[in-house]
């Protein structure tokens, strides 16, 4: 009987054997593949962590006018992707102490060597003319400087209405576009949020080449001088012929034959003239023994014509 117990049982414990041995397998690769999976979430999440490189880049603390010395509490360094890091950027911010902005900067703006006079320009206005540029000085008032609100940074265009001494006509152009304003009165810079108040000043600093500084010279000295104030987005150059006085008056002629038809109540800027009555003809009554006489009005016109009048009636007829 123990035998065949033996014998009997021996299959059972066999096939326990292989259960226990596939779960144990199948254990094995669940935490296999838990640690994998671990291993890639952490390397995952540290990558996202981490980010892309960083390099420091200097940066301006504050709004900035141009004009302005650089002073240390001017600059930081803040990280920035080094692959996206702006061509002419600074690392170290003890190099640019000193050097003169000839543009104005914003609050985090990267410093960019193009926006940096070079440290022969010395400081002033001196430092803001780029090579083989000058800085003119004209007078203006507020009529000429767009009753004040011209600015420093500010681009303009310049018109001269000039007289000529022969007995030509006067003569209005645009001799420069797109010029920059230097500076406005003693005005270097301006805080952004006065660029909406109006300046009164008598004299704007614009930057010209040395040939329209000599364009300048002669307009302001022959002619009267005005400035218009250009958008910023707006650097197209427009060819203009000028005006004068026939021109002018016979482009208002042209507005009042294209002008149509209006009522009232829209307001008109010119008012048409009315087409002259028809010829009239007022006869005058003869006088014995003289001519008849005829007067006719023709428009404008009067004329008088004469017929030969009836003999005056002789006494006892």
């Amino acid at each position: 009987m123990a035998i065949d117990e033996i014998i009997s049982t021996s299959p059972k414990k066999s096939g326990s054997r292989r259960s226990a041995s596939r779960a144990m397998t199948f254990t094995i690769i669940a935490l296999v593949a838990g640690v994998s999976v671990a291993a890639v979430l952490k390397s995952y999440v540290s990558h996202l962590s981490s980010g892309p490189p960083m390099t420091g880049v200097v940066v301006a603390t504050m709004d900035l006018p141009q004009a302005t010395t650089l002073l240390a509490e001017h600059l930081t360094v803040t990280p920035w992707p080094t692959g996206a890091r702006p061509e002419g950027t600074f690392a170290d911010p003890k190099e640019l102490v000193g050097r003169v902005l000839m543009s104005k900067l914003v609050k985090n703006e990267a410093l960019l060597s193009t926006k940096l006079a070079s440290r022969e320009a010395g400081s002033g206005l001196a430092s803001l003319i780029p090579e083989n540029m000058r800085a003119a000085a004209v007078r203006v008032d507020d009529v000429v400087g767009v009753a004040g609100f011209i600015h420093p940074d500010d681009h303009v265009d310049v018109i001269v209405t000039m007289h000529p001494e022969k007995g030509g006509e006067t003569t209005s152009r645009v001799i420069l576009q797109n010029v920059r304003v230097l500076a406005v009165g003693q005005q270097l810079g301006v805080d952004e949020q006065k660029r909406n108040q109006a300046m009164p000043v008598t004299v704007a600093t614009l930057l010209v080449s040395t040939e329209e500084s000599e364009m300048l010279a002669l307009a302001s000295a022959q002619g009267r001088l005005l400035l218009t104030l250009r958008p910023w987005a707006d650097k197209t150059q427009i060819s203009t012929n000028g005006v004068v006085p026939t021109q002018l008056l016979a482009g208002v002629s042209r507005l009042r034959a294209t002008e149509p038809d209006r009522p009232k109540s829209e307001g008109r800027l010119y008012a048409r003239v009315a087409p002259p009555p028809p010829a009239a003809v007022a006869p005058v009554s003869p006088q014995p023994g003289l001519p008849d006489t005829v007067e006719i009005l023709r428009g404008d016109r009067f004329e008088q014509r004469k017929f030969e009048g009836r003999a005056a009636p002789r006494s006892g007829e």
